[in-house]
């Protein structure tokens, strides 16, 4: 593999911020062109989220208030793996936490960077299938609605601009590809 004609080089690193979910620091950073520049990057310990099909070709879809946007937001299910926690485990409890569904089968299909201009965030994209309803265990800090929504209906809202989030936009997309057979990874 031969080396990028684009890098930065880090000269110095500031912390501002050390949180629960996320950390800000700021670089200092020479580009390959020699010149210098500052990035501020957002640090993230990344994401498991989930593509849930039911039997009836419905998508498992979450509804919450997200403070950042002012809003409430549809969603794929989502959430953070805990310390030590094997991502497909993660997945499966975020699955049933958020929804109160537990899935027969899950793999993961894709990982993707959110936003990498700014952030460290790599989503891991789960496909969960044989789908069994139990009871949603949401955290206490989380106030979830869970609603089934078509395939094709869920395809429409996207174009629709009535789904806004960017991983529920993949997640979404990829599980058109899977219900009509051409999404090929799995």
């Amino acid at each position: 593999m031969s080396k990028s004609k684009f890098f930065e080089k880090t000269l110095s690193t500031k912390r501002i911020y050390d949180g629960r979910i996320v950390s800000v620091r700021e670089d200092e950073v020479e580009l390959s062109n020699g010149k210098k520049s500052k990035r501020e990057v957002v640090e993230h310990p990344g994401a498991v989220a989930l593509i849930a099909i039911t039997a009836k070709q419905e998508l498992v879809l979450v509804k919450q208030f997200r403070k950042p946007v002012g809003k409430e937001v549809v969603e794929i299910p989502a959430g953070l793996a805990n310390k030590g926690e094997k991502l497909a485990d993660a997945a499966k409890r975020e699955l049933e936490e958020e929804t109160g569904f537990v899935a027969g089968s899950i793999k993961e299909i894709l990982s993707a960077y959110s936003t990498p201009g700014y952030s460290s965030e790599l989503i891991r994209y789960f496909l969960a299938t044989d789908l069994t309803k139990k009871e949603q265990k949401s955290d206490e800090d989380e106030l979830i609605s869970v609603e089934l929504v078509k395939i094709d209906d869920a395809v429409k809202r996207t174009r629709e601009g009535k789904v806004t989030d960017n991983k529920t936009i993949v997640g979404i997309n990829i599980a058109e590809k899977v219900a009509s057979g051409q999404w090929k990874k799995i």
